[in-house]
Parts: C-alpha cells; sequence; structure tokens
C-alpha cells in the first residue's frame, strides 16, 4: 500500500510539471476584401499586415477583431505579393510581375507612398522581401544574367542595390523563387539569410552569414521540375522548414517538406503530408518545449508536431501565407480569406 501511495504521489507530482500540451486554433476573420492575399508581416499580438492583389493590402491593430483596407491611389494593377512591417504604421511593399510590374514602395498609413525600387529589366521578376532589422534588408528575383538576382538596402528600403554577383554562385537556367507566399527569402540574427530556389529544374538555397555581401549555396531534398522546387523556407533558431512541390502537379503527392535541425547545413524529407499537391508558404514556432510547423497551399493547411514524421490538418480552404509570432499567428488566401491561428494551452 505505501508503494502505491508513493508512485501515486510521484505521478501527480509529474502532472503537475509536466509542460501542457497545446493544439492549434482557428479563427475566421472576417475581411475587408476579396482579393488574393498571399503576405503576411506581423508587428506584435495586436497588429498585422497583409498585402495582396488589385494594388490592395490591409491591416489591424486589435488581433483581428477588425480591419482597415488599403489600396495604392494609381490602380488594380498591382500585385503586391509581400509585405514587411518596420512598426504599426510603416510597411515596405513589394509588388511581382514582368520587368516595371516588380516595384518595391514605402507605405506610412494612412496615405504616404514613395517608390523606391522599379524593375528596369523586362527579364526580371521580383519574388519576396525580408528584412533584419529596421534598416538592412534584402530582396530576391528570377535570375538575371546568369546571377541570382539579389537587392539590399541599407536605409530602411529607401534604397537598392544588386549586391556583388562575384561573391555568389551562378544562377541555375531558369532559376528563381516562386512569388507566392512572401517567403522564399528569411533573414535571422548576425547577418543570416536563407532564400530557397526553384523553377528551371533548380531546388537549393542560398545562404548568407554577413547580411548579403557573400553566399554560399546548400542542395534542397524537395522535388525538381519546369515548375517545382522550393517555395518558402522558415527558421525559429536552428530549427528550419522549406515547403515546396511540382506546381504543375496539384493532384499529386510530391517530395514537397523538409526539416533541418542544424541550422540549414543539411535538410530530411517529411513524411508526406495530408494534403495532396504543392505548398506555396511555411512557418514554424515553439511553444514551451513544443516545436510547431506550418504548411499551406491551394489544398489546404497542414501542421506537425514532430519534424514531419505526422501531420494533421487545420483547414481544406485555399491558403498561401501563412506567418507564426510565438504563440499565435495567421493565415490567408483566395477569396480575401484569412484565419489568425492560437497555440495557447
Amino acid at each position: 500500500m505505501k508503494n502505491l501511495i508513493l508512485a501515486l504521489i510521484v505521478f501527480s507530482l509529474l502532472k503537475c510539471t509536466s509542460p501542457q500540451l497545446v493544439e492549434p486554433k482557428i479563427e475566421v476573420i472576417n475581411s475587408p476584401t476579396s482579393s488574393l492575399l498571399q503576405a503576411i508581416s506581423i508587428v506584435d499580438e495586436s497588429t498585422v499586415w497583409i498585402s495582396g492583389h488589385d494594388g490592395s493590402f490591409v491591416r489591424s491593430q486589435n488581433k483581428g477583431e477588425s480591419w482597415e483596407l488599403f489600396k495604392h491611389p494609381t490602380g488594380d494593377s498591382l500585385q503586391f505579393r509581400d509585405i514587411y512591417a518596420l512598426d504599426e504604421n510603416k510597411v515596405i511593399l513589394m509588388s511581382a510581375g514582368p520587368g516595371p510590374l516588380s516595384r518595391i514602395f514605402s507605405f506610412e498609413a494612412p496615405d504616404l507612398w514613395e517608390e523606391n525600387f522599379v524593375m528596369l529589366d523586362s527579364l526580371g521578376f521580383l519574388d519576396c522581401i525580408d528584412f533584419w532589422d529596421d534598416r538592412r534588408g534584402i530582396a530576391y528575383g528570377d535570375a538575371i544574367d546568369s546571377f541570382p538576382y539579389i537587392l539590399l538596402t541599407n536605409d530602411g528600403g529607401d534604397s537598392w542595390s544588386r549586391a556583388d554577383t562575384t561573391k555568389m554562385p551562378n544562377a541555375g537556367l531558369g532559376e528563381g523563387g516562386f512569388a507566392a507566399s512572401g517567403t522564399c527569402v528569411t533573414t535571422a540574427e548576425n547577418g543570416k539569410a536563407w532564400i530557397a530556389t526553384g523553377a528551371g529544374g533548380n531546388c537549393r538555397f542560398l545562404v548568407t552569414t554577413d547580411y548579403g555581401q557573400s553566399w554560399k549555396e546548400i542542395g534542397s531534398p524537395l522535388v525538381t521540375g519546369d515548375a517545382a522546387g522550393n517555395t518558402s523556407v522558415s527558421f525559429t533558431g536552428e530549427i528550419g522548414v522549406v515547403t515546396g512541390g511540382d506546381l504543375m502537379k496539384p493532384q499529386e503527392y510530391t517530395k514537397n517538406v523538409a526539416f533541418s535541425q542544424d541550422g540549414g547545413s543539411s535538410w530530411s524529407l517529411a513524411n508526406q503530408p495530408k494534403t495532396i499537391g504543392a505548398f506555396y508558404g511555411s512557418a514554424i514556432t515553439r511553444v514551451d518545449a513544443q516545436t510547431f510547423a506550418f504548411a499551406c497551399g491551394p489544398n489546404g493547411l497542414d501542421y506537425t508536431q514532430d519534424f514531419g514524421q505526422t501531420w494533421s490538418t487545420l483547414d481544406t480552404l485555399n491558403y498561401w501565407a501563412i506567418d507564426m509570432k510565438a504563440d499565435f499567428g495567421y493565415a490567408s488566401g483566395t477569396d480575401g480569406k484569412i484565419l489568425r491561428i492560437s497555440l495557447h494551452p
């Protein structure tokens, strides 16, 4: 009897001290637009910006309870496929498209616009942007002149210049990024950044540790093809996730998710997710001792808590982008869809 009582006491103590496991919860948000929303930038728990097509983007300052809709003054031709929030009032917006449709703007609410970059090369196409801090940032686009197309800024996005091509690998034929979720490039502390490339039979990472001054390449295990490869890369500390697939095979399973646990030096394929087809966006975050990785695409939104060994589906609708900040985040997609995701116990 004494042994039984002692065992019950130990079990109770372990139960009390073990971290409470959490599962993602989703809330459908009332959106102010029906435009495709395909890039997300979270400022803090209250404020988030989401950009999209038809020259439009939205902001919430109360955890998604209500939203403001903004539009570029020249019309609906711009597709804002990436956005980076400098603070609750100022953002950097990247529009994507051939040649001069690829532009970078700064916008300060309610209506102050500055155009800071226009693609002059007719073969150019910007895919994504990110920032290390409020001054230093990076933009990536499809290869030009046999080199990766990488832009850098040191003044908060007011001006941009191409990175030194002599300090980077040559580009593969037809290599570029997928301007789908604003996450084909991600930055980290101490000048680190990863660019996830694809298309034209290419699939690799371009990696810098000195704020884009020099670059090396690391292979990716995802599927290759004319419209295949990496689409999105995300990190939390040394743990990374890359998503992708073959956009020409929307109803097939392919090698479309991999994980790194050594800062991106090596990557291992995940098991097959629940959702079929390519993934456009990814996010990864840690809550206490749990790691959550998310992958979204036209056929749904999946997540894993064990580095891709097993998967669960959060939703089966069409999502292009996802962003997580600690224990909360958002996903967005076609028809102005917005989800708020919570990881609270």
